[in-house]
């Protein structure tokens, strides 16, 4: 979807929990990628991200300094810390710091893509200061319902299916009467925005079963910049790509990256006994980008790498689709349920096929055109990509049933419509 609108004549401010400049995460990409577009279709839009902890202010803040700016409409403050059980400021000079950088925005729409780093009680006084402005809240993720960083998975690991007092107090240690003022409160939050969008189904799904009226939530996916369609594939480049797996994202336990490794080391096992019987495998690459080998390591020491996989490190947000074009398949191995992870509208945009944990917006984001597989299994990963690998007739047919992400301009116009812009 193309074309562009009249700008709405009002100040526009996207306020996210960290700022992607210091870290690249999929909520605070969609929400600049949201205040970039605004800006160059003429509005009045400005952008506040957030430091995420103490690292990061030792690295990008001096002594005292409160505020970096990228531009006169590109801001991140520094961010000290929450609690994020209530989701408040720990100190009331914390909060009135963030208030007073919010009001001094003077924002007619505030448009929030997260409130870590922001607090429940910011944007209680806010909506107190400003009870004209139009508040938006896109939910990236299931904090509100889950205490245990919004991913819906207990503590020992296993994934939750729905939250209750109980089951949370058992999962969490707290007294059931904890979560239930928690719910209360986070609801009374939610209660103050004007808007609720969700990026996906599933996410929307979650929340309304958890309390919210399902009439109170939106869903649009985020806007992704795609102008240039894949080019068309060759026959020796369909054959060279099915061969070429490769994953993007960050070193953290959920997004799975163990059991791709697990899976590559099955695949390794499997190809060395196929030689010694004789029966030399076709040749195969899987590639690492986002994380590095020593990131890696301090997170799996015990675990092996395979010769065949590369660890590629960081990478330039604007280069992914490009990269992307080079793979047979992109895979996507997350152990939480996800929601809309910016991965897949990348590989949606290089025209790469993905293979994908079946929980969660992955399974419904890639629903038609790409592969799943039990989420945790690493023997099932394995499977799915030996089932895949060397195979260019089946890439040639899950390529030809990508659709395009939704760009930025059919998001604005989504946007506009479902908050009534």
């Amino acid at each position: 979807m193309t074309g562009t609108t009249a700008p709405i004549g009002k100040r526009i401010v996207i306020v996210s929990h960290s700022h992607p400049a210091l870290r690249y995460g999929g909520g605070e990409v969609a929400a600049y990628r949201q205040f970039q577009h605004l800006l160059e279709g003429g509005e009045d839009a400005y952008f506040l991200g957030s430091t995420i902890g103490p690292e990061d202010e030792a690295r990008f803040f001096g002594p005292g300094q409160q505020m970096l700016s990228f531009s006169d409409r590109d801001f991140c403050m520094r961010g000290t810390g929450m609690d994020s059980f209530p989701m408040e400021h720990p100190r009331i000079a914390d909060e009135d710091r963030v208030l007073d950088i919010l009001t001094a925005l003077q924002g007619d729409i505030y448009h929030f893509h997260h409130f870590w780093n922001i607090g429940a009680g910011t944007i209680r006084r806010l909506r107190a200061r400003f009870p004209d402005a139009q508040m938006i809240c896109t939910l990236h993720e299931m904090t509100a319902i889950c205490a245990n960083h919004g991913q819906m998975v207990k503590t020992s690991g296993e994934l939750c299916y729905a939250a209750s007092d109980v089951a949370c107090a058992a999962c969490l240690g707290r007294p059931p009467v904890d979560f239930a003022l928690r719910r209360t409160r986070m609801a009374e939050m939610l209660d103050l925005f004007d808007t609720l969008l969700s990026p996906s189904q599933f996410l929307a799904d979650r929340f309304a079963v958890w309390g919210i009226p399902p009439d109170r939530i939106g869903v649009i996916e985020n806007g992704l910049d795609h102008t240039d369609p894949p080019p068309p594939v060759t026959e020796t480049a369909l054959l060279a790509r099915s061969r070429r797996f490769a994953f993007f994202g960050q070193a953290t336990p959920t997004k799975g990256l163990d059991v791709l490794v697990r899976a590559a080391l099955l695949i390794e096992a499997g190809a060395k006994l196929a030689l010694a019987a004789g029966r030399p495998t076709a040749p195969i690459a899987l590639d690492v980008y986002g994380v590095t080998a020593e990131a890696f390591a301090r997170l799996w020491p015990a675990l092996d790498i395979p010769v065949w996989m590369r660890f590629r490190g960081r990478y330039r947000p604007q280069d992914c689709v490009a990269i992307m074009r080079g793979f047979g398949w992109i895979v996507i191995p997350s152990v939480w349920w996800e929601n809309s992870p910016v991965v897949i509208q990348e590989a949606r945009a290089a025209g790469t096929p993905m293979i994908a944990s079946d929980i969660g917006g992955m399974a419904e984001k890639t629903a038609g055109w790409g592969r799943q597989f039990r989420a945790g299994d690493a023997d099932a990963l394995a499977a799915e990509i030996m089932a895949v690998h060397d195979r260019p007739d089946l890439l040639a047919q899950h390529i030809a049933l990508i659709e395009p992400p939704l760009d930025l301009a059919g998001f604005t116009k989504g946007w506009r419509d479902l908050c009534g812009l």
